[in-house]
């Protein structure tokens, strides 16, 4: 199976129907640079490679990586980073064919990074990913998980979350746009990343059985876009919601481009509506699935305990007022809003996307939820 190089959401629908018919065993043929991952692409990509691994344990990483400089490319992108700590085996196009155990490495110097006192060293421009590989055992981040927990799981303090939110705020967007940045941002999505991140220590680090999984990945992706409207919706024009959305951005005046914040949360974990029903999603019937994930994410709960709280709401709020767009990948489904609808009032509600080229969506492992945010929009 050969990913595009050119990675849009439906690029990788597509890549992810080839995956759910393929036989056990199927090759995963990964690009080092894949482009135009705008609009929650790259995270869209990293999903796919999870439920590739988790599906496929054992099977080969087919890469396009010719000598040892190449590899430092390869696991600067978030896919090409979790492919690394996925894989058993690693393939290269060079003389020496396995180049497994130098991309583990490197894979795992980067990660060592990341998850550090000082994890800005190793982001890549305005770009910012906090990963953790819970099967590699390097599972508690210093952003996210106190250093010397007492008792508990030792994740940190909500407060803690609301000054990561705004530090990756800052961190994603530069110059005079940080002054356009709403009051309440960093509370909304610090509050929503914190309880995202609790609920994945309860849900996500295991199958409905209750087994560990094999393969377990939890990230954060943020990203700060700096391109022109007509640019961004080319960028994502196959898949419509968004370029429905790219369309209606409007430049500030006096402006060339239209910026965007993006943050990217995701799990691989059985996903939300195996989580919300205690049912393996393969004995789970489409319309039970899609009113399953609507009652998880409307009601704000899963299996009885918090799944959102009152961040997602507030988040909700924020993209509301802001006129920004919200996407939801798990299990068969697709789901987005629009705020930037003007005749969109009252309660947000989850819009199912259906990709024109294929008859359903195929599962993916986990969830995966996408927030933009425009900034300086009049």
């Amino acid at each position: 199976m050969r990913i595009a190089g050119q990675s849009t959401i439906a690029a990788t629908e597509r890549a992810l129907d080839v995956l759910a018919k393929a036989a056990p065993g199927e090759l995963l043929k990964l690009p080092s640079n894949p482009r135009h991952l705008a609009g929650g692409a790259e995270a869209s990509l990293a999903q796919l490679v999870i439920s590739w691994a988790q599906k496929n344990r054992g099977t080969a990483l087919q890469t396009y990586i010719e000598n040892e400089a190449q590899i430092e490319d390869f696991v600067r992108r978030m896919p090409g980073l979790i492919a690394a700590l996925c894989a058993d085996e690693v393939l290269g196009q060079g003389p020496i064919r396995s180049v497994h155990s130098s991309l583990r490495r490197a894979a795992l110097d980067r990660l060592e990074q990341l998850q550090s006192v000082r994890p800005k060293q190793g982001y890549r421009g305005p770009s910012a990913e906090i990963i953790c590989a819970d099967h590699l055992g390097r599972d508690t981040p210093y952003l996210l998980y106190l250093p010397d927990p007492h008792s508990g799981s030792g994740l940190r303090p909500r407060e803690n979350f609301r000054d990561l939110a705004a530090w990756l705020l800052r961190a994603a967007i530069k110059g005079s746009y940080r002054a356009h940045v709403p009051p309440d941002a960093a509370d909304a999505i610090g509050a929503m990343v914190y309880e995202i991140f609790k609920n994945t220590e309860d849900h996500a680090l295991s199958d409905i059985a209750g087994d560990l999984l094999d393969v377990s990945i939890r990230a954060i992706k943020t990203n700060h876009h700096q391109l022109a409207p007509d640019q961004l919706a080319r960028i994502v024009g196959e898949y419509p919601p968004l370029a429905h959305y790219c369309n209606a951005l409007i430049v500030p005046h006096g402006a060339t481009y239209t910026h965007l914040f993006e943050l990217s949360v995701l799990d691989s974990g059985p996903g939300f509506a195996a989580t919300w029903t205690g049912t393996p999603l393969d004995q789970l019937p489409l319309d039970a699935e899609e009113a399953a994930v609507r009652a998880c994410f409307g009601r704000g709960s899963a299996k009885g305990k918090s799944r959102f709280g009152e961040g997602l709401p507030h988040v909700m709020r924020l993209l509301r007022r802001q006129k920004g767009f919200l996407r939801l990948r798990t299990g068969r489904l697709s789901f987005y809003i629009d705020f930037s609808v003007e005749d969109q009032v009252g309660e947000a509600i989850l819009q199912r996307y259906q990709q024109t080229d294929l008859a359903a969506l195929a599962p993916v492992a986990g969830s995966l939820l996408t927030i933009l945010i425009p900034m300086r929009r009049p």
